[in-house]
Parts: structure tokens; sequence; C-alpha cells
């Protein structure tokens, strides 16, 4: 990474320059934690600086909802008179869109923007109608508070008891040019709720004895500024990759912390929780697969896992790298991501194992960087020290290997001395590398070394003079000796390296071919709208089998999905469809004789309600033997997958896969599951 020639990302770049596309309109936020904090309020102040500059300002939308002081405000400013509308014998009124993009103001006030419009307005959503102007170059400032979006839906009803109904998407709030964060303190909005300048007294009463308690508004705060300080932070990593900015800029605390499969992998977790907590920082656990990556298994296996588990408890983003150098890993991540902080393991092994193989440590060490490196020492027990080496058969060293190596050398010497009257001795030498390569090939770097060192011996002792003696008179022999030796340890470093590559790319292309394979099955289905078309003019009776050709179906589906489930785990596991009345039902098992009790039942409809991942290794009823993976749309979850193994146990790389394999059972069964 040293002398790294950074370059614009062509992405961030493309954002950047669409965020100063002129043709476009501008959109402002006025954010707010809770109603009455003034967000109305503080957009109509703002809307009267800029008419004071001479700049085109309109009311499209404004609520004031009675309150004095804002309706003085507004009395100032050109309304766009609202278009009203009769549902179900009550008048409504919604904003006029048309009468808006006729007059074409430069800055157009709209209220409320989680607004639901009326059945057969423009839109379904007044956010979509906001879209509408800044298309037609209209800049647009609006208000909304922080509980209404769709990322905080969840967090809101926990903390409020409340789930707001009218949520729009974090992405339109992402796309915002500016945000300002309406902010007042809870005893200020404690009084102007009794005083009615929120409510009408009877429902402030009311409201201050629910949503509006104490813990509930510092919480929505804290909500509040978490989601501006996550943008600020998005928009600043844009800007430096637009515009080639190597980094960090400490403009707010980020951390990693380097995880691998040591016992001591969680004292690092608890570490760099415990940084991130006082400094009040975003952290990521990041883990290198190394190139040629097998799935660690074992006691390498629960360190990893339990390291990572933690880390998801504790609130870290896990995130997955790959590469052949650990260091170089880290090190990109962290520019990339404006990292401030990297924790990392202090090496247990000696100085001199350290200089022959190298370490991450080292060379995030001498990194030209600007963040700051926290090495920490472990503190676990000896006896962990004991459990976290492999069982005997799994040890590096294995005399077998060692053995076929000297039987290779030895057919090598063997060969030799067939050939020593055709060809010049100092060729002969050359022919060892044949044992070499295929020892580094079969077993590994250290028996290629074995192989290196035995065949110099051999060589010497046999074929150079004085013959059957390990001294050599000649200083050319002890040159060619030299350069075969060097030549040999590195033509067995690079057959290592190579092979591992080889295995890399062999586990990621089984994995691409896997979903690949599990798309075009998937895609070789009828699609519904086909057949509807071909039945819907026919009788009742026919419509029959659009009944039976839905129970073939999803019976494909789900045997499909069973079928790629265990390439990824090897255990037991079913798939469960919603039916037209809201139940359960099972479509496929991988097993006849997996049996599905009434707990098990019963927590997969606790996940199909809520969307979430429970069971087996979970936070949610982890007694249960099988966890349960959502298979869930836009709108709604349809089915889920469960899987007799335990959560907690997958490794990140098998999460995903199986985030994958479920969002493409969704795909292919939504329409089906609804018909």
């Amino acid at each position: 990474m040293e002398g790294q020639d950074f370059r614009p990302d062509p992405d961030a770049l493309l954002k950047e320059v669409e965020r100063e596309d002129i043709r476009k309109g501008r959109l402002k936020i006025f954010l707010g934690y809770a109603p009455g904090v003034g967000k109305t309020y503080a957009m109509l102040q703002d809307a009267h600086v800029f008419k004071n500059r001479g700049i085109d300002v309109v009311a499209g939308f404004v609520e004031t909802h009675g309150r004095a002081e804002t309706d003085a405000l507004l009395a100032g400013m050109e309304v766009i008179p609202a278009k009203t509308s009769d549902y179900r014998g009550i008048v409504l009124k919604e904003m006029d869109m048309d009468a808006i993009l006729a007059r074409k103001p430069s800055v157009v006030l709209v209220d409320e923007l989680a607004h639901t419009n009326i059945e057969g307005s423009r839109h379904p959503k007044r956010y979509q109608d906001i879209e509408e102007l800044l298309e037609n170059g209209i800049d647009v400032h609006t208000t909304v508070n922080i509980q209404h979006f769709e990322s905080m839906n969840d967090s809101v009803a926990r903390i409020t008891g409340v789930r707001m109904q009218e949520t729009l998407p974090d992405t339109f709030f992402d796309r915002a040019d500016e945000v300002q964060v309406i902010d007042v303190p809870w005893e200020e909005l404690n009084q102007r709720l009794k005083e009615g300048k929120v409510y009408v007294p009877r429902q402030a009463l009311h409201a201050i004895d629910n949503f509006f308690q104490r813990g509930n508004l510092f919480a929505l705060r804290e909500l509040m500024l978490t989601l501006v300080a996550r943008k600020m932070d998005s928009d600043l990593i844009n800007y430096m990759r637009a515009k080639a900015i190597p980094g960090p800029w400490p403009a707010s605390e980020k951390i990693v912390v380097c995880v691998g499969t040591s016992p001591y992998a969680k004292q690092l977790i608890r570490k760099a929780y415990s940084i991130a907590k006082d400094t009040h920082a975003l952290w990521y656990a990041v883990y290198v697969l190394p190139t040629g990556f097998k799935e660690p298994t074992g006691s390498d296996k629960a360190y990893l896992t339990d390291a990572l588990n933690l880390a998801e408890e504790l609130g870290a983003k896990i995130i997955t790298l790959s590469g052949n150098d650990i260091a170089d890993e880290i090190l990109h991540f962290a520019r990339e991501n404006n990292i401030t902080r990297i924790v990392i393991g202090k090496p247990l092994r000696s100085m001199l194992a350290e200089f022959v193989k190298g370490s991450p440590v080292t060379k995030l060490l001498y990194a030209r960087s600007e963040f700051e490196l926290h090495m920490i020492s472990p503190t676990t027990e000896a006896k962990e020290k004991a459990a976290s080496l492999p069982p005997p058969g799994q040890r590096s060293f294995n005399p077998s290997h060692y053995l076929w190596t000297a039987l290779m050398v030895i057919a090598a010497t063997a060969l030799n001395a067939l050939l020593e009257q055709v060809i010049d001795p100092f060729s002969l030498v050359f022919l060892y590398l044949i044992p070499i390569i295929t020892a580094a090939l079969l077993f590994g770097i250290w028996p290629s070394v074995f192989a290196s060192f035995l065949s110099l011996l051999i060589f010497d002792f046999f074929f150079t003079q004085p013959r059957l003696s390990f001294s050599m008179h000649d200083s050319r022999e002890i040159i060619h000796i030299l350069v075969f030796l060097f030549t040999a340890i590195i033509v067995g470093q690079l057959v290592k390296v190579v092979k591992r590559q080889n295995l890399a790319l062999q586990l990621r292309l089984e994995r691409v071919t896997m979903i690949e394979e599990m798309s075009k099955d998937f895609l070789t289905l009828p699609p519904l709208e086909q057949l509807v078309e071909g039945l819907a003019n026919l009788s009742q009776e026919t419509m029959g089998t659009l009944a039976f050709l839905r129970t073939t179906i999803l019976n494909d589906i789900s045997t499909l999905t069973v079928k790629y489930i265990q390439q990824v785990v090897c255990a037991p596991c079913f798939v469960l469809f919603k039916e037209k009345r809201g139940e359960l039902m099972v479509w496929a098992k991988s097993d006849p004789a997996v049996e599905i009790s009434t707990n098990d039942m019963a927590v997969a409809n606790w996940s199909v309600t809520h969307g979430a991942i429970a069971g087996a290794g979970t936070d949610t009823l982890p007694s249960i033997s099988f966890f349960y993976f959502p298979i869930k749309t836009q709108e709604e979850t349809i089915g889920v997958i469960g899987i007799r193994y335990d959560y907690k146990n997958l490794l990140p790389e098998q999460r995903r896969i199986l985030g994958t394999i479920s969002n493409l059972t969704s795909l292919a069964a939504t329409r089906w599951v609804k018909t």
C-alpha cells in the first residue's frame, strides 16, 4: 500500500456530480424528534430569510395546526391553494402539484414529508410528490420526525410502544442536500405541551402520560442525532473518494478490530468495544480470509464465530475481507472507510518466527498512515492456549509427508545416476526441482524446504568432487549449489501461493456457480402472469387448474431451496410458506423423517410475524433445536426457512449465502404465495 496511487472513485464522483447538478432541485429537510419541537416554525423563518434575499419562495402545503406564532409567519408568504377532495363524505386537502409546477417557484415549502395521499392522488406518498418537484428543478424545504423513517420504525416501536404507520425509505433522507436538526430541550417541549402549543389541553395530558415521557424523548433525540451523524459520515466518505483524498480525516471516531481464529479474539472484541464506547465511535469487526481459505473447523471455527457473535451483540458491524496480504486488506479498508483507530492482538510467536513468516502486525506498525494502532497483549489462561492447539491429526507436522518427500528425492537421485553419463553433472541438480515442486503441491511449504536441503546434501555427496563426501573444492560447484538452494525455496513458495490462489478461485467459483444454478432453476419455472392470461376467460372449474399449478410450483421452489441450503449447511432443514388464511404450511423437507413440533411452529410463526431470525443460537427463543430464517419481500414476510443448526456457529460467509438463497426464493415464490 506504500506509495499507492489514489484515484477518484467513479461511483462517488458520480454522486458528487449529481449533487452539484443545477438542473435538479435541492432538498432541505427540517428534522425533529417529536411533534411540537418547531420544525414548521423553523422552516417558515428560513423561508423569510430567502424571501428577503429576493428568492422566489412559496408555501406549497404548510400545516400550522392553529399555532398563532406559526400562522403569523405563514401570513407573509405566498400560499399555493390546496386541492380539496371528497373522501367517503369527508372533505380533505392535498397539495396541488399541477399548480406548483405551473407556478414553478425557486423554492417550495412542503410540510409533513411522511404524509400518505388520499386514494386517486397523483402519487401514493407525499415524498413521491417532492421527488417530482425536485426532478423539475424546484428546491423543496420539508419537515419530518425521526420516527417516520423506515430503518427507525422497529426501534421507535420498542421505545414508545407506538408503531408508525406512515413511513418513508431512508434512501430519500440520504439524497437530502441539507439537513437542519430542530432540537429543543425536553423541559421546554414539556412546557409547550402544557401550554397547549402542541395539542389541545386534553390531548396534551394524554400525550405527556404516554408518548412524551422523558425517557422516550431522550431516546428519540439520540436516534435523531445518530441518523444525522450517519448521513454526514456517508457524505464525507463519498466526498473523499470522489476527490481521491486518502484519509483518514478525524471528523469522527471509527474503529476497526482485527479478528482471527484465536482464543484471544473475544478479548480484542471487548477491548475494541470499550474504546468505541469511551469515544462514542462507530466500530467494525473485520476478519480477513486468506487466499485459498477453507472454512475453519473445530476449535478454530468456535473461536471465530464466538468472537463475531460477541461483536454483533455489542453493536459492531461485521466485515469479511479476502486477500493474500492481511495487512494490506486492513489498510485498504481503513483508508476507504475513514477509520481512525485499528485494534489488533500482539503476536505470540517468537521474534525469529515473526522474521521468517512475517506478521500483519509488523506491516501495520510501519505502514504510512494517520490512524492510531492499539496493540493488545493476550491475558487468556494458559489452559486456553493448550485448547487452541489442533488435535494431533490436524497439526502441520505429518511424518508420512516427509517420508514420501524423501522417497521422491531418492527417486530423483536414481534418475540422475542413470543420466550422469549423458548429461552435464552441473545440470543434474535441477532435476531435484521435480520432487521439490511436487512436495510443495502435495504437502505444503515445509516438506518442500526439507526436499531442498535433502537434495542439496545428496547431490553434494554423490555428484560433486570429491565424491562420497560433503566437501567441495570447485568454487563453481559451491555457487551452483547455493543458487539451486535459493531457487528451490523460492519455487516452493511460488507453488504454494499458486496452489492457494487456485483453491480460493475454486471456492469462489463453486459459490457463484451455486447461486447461478439456483437462479436458472427458478427462471425455468413458468411465471404466474403467463398462466393467468391463458386461464382468465375460462370457467371456474378450469381455474382449479391454476390452484394445482400453484401447489406444484411452490413445491418445486421449496425443494430447490432445500437442495441449495444443504450445500451451505449440511443439516436437516425445511421450508414453510404462508397460506391465504395466514397459517404456515410445510412445503419441503430435506428428510421426510424431520419432525416439526408445536413449539417449532410457534417460533416459525414469530419469525414470520416479526420478519426476524429466531431459534437456536439467536437472541430469541434459543432453546429451540431449529433456527428460522425469514423469506421476505419488500412488503411482508411470506415464509420461513428452518435449519437444525446453531445460528451463532455459522460463519459470516454462510450467513450471507443463506440470505441470498432466501432472497432468490422470495423473488420466485412471492406471486405464487399470494395467489
